[in-house]
């Protein structure tokens, strides 16, 4: 992919401004041939403590900057580190990890991206007055915290349900076919 990039929209390698990642879940739609997938988002992050942020930073996942952060609150870090099982740059107890690349796991995930390895939130980043920011996640160190809108970074689309789960059209005739199997039996005993 190319290096060159449309100060607008982002980058050839996927990379785009904050409003423009809202924009493009936004307007994401997907077929399986059978089920349009249509109500997709930008994973979110609400206060660990369920009430107000927290924006001093920790390495135990305490705080809603930093490290470790193992709360289904923050969608992108609990997928990164509950979910895949990946480590931070940080140990809980603040010593570096000798982790050279945290992004380890992937799980069933094909393209998570290391390098450039920022990924937006739907959540703007409050303590900097005047909008200019958005929570964002990284996948390079686990790091979660606030980064300028304009930035360059990635983008992942989340929908609710396990969208993968969804079952196919031959799996319904097959399970028609199952239950009529099973009626006829009945009925031939009877």
């Amino acid at each position: 992919m190319g290096s060159s990039y449309d100060t607008a929209d982002g980058v050839a390698d996927g990379r785009m401004r904050w409003q423009n990642a809202m924009n493009w879940a936004a307007n994401l739609s997907f077929t399986d041939g059978v089920h349009v997938f249509d109500n997709w988002r930008l994973p979110t992050v609400e206060p660990i403590n369920g009430v107000s942020f927290t924006y001093s930073s920790s390495t135990d996942g305490s705080t809603d900057v930093g490290y470790n952060i193992t709360s289904p609150q923050s969608e992108l870090a609990y997928m990164f580190y509950f979910n895949l099982g990946n480590s931070g740059y940080y140990t809980p107890a603040g010593a570096v990890s000798g982790i050279d690349t945290c992004l380890d796991n992937v799980g069933p995930f094909s393209n998570l991206q290391l390098n450039p390895y920022r990924y937006w939130f739907s959540t703007e980043y409050a303590p900097r007055l005047g909008g200019y920011n958005a929570w964002a996640f990284t996948t390079d160190e686990g790091y979660q915290g606030g980064f300028d809108k304009a930035g360059l970074f990635r983008a992942w689309a989340v929908s609710p349900g396990d969208v993968a789960a969804i079952p196919e059209a031959e799996i319904y005739a097959l399970m028609m076919a199952g239950l009529g199997l099973i009626g006829w039996r009945a009925r031939r005993r009877g």
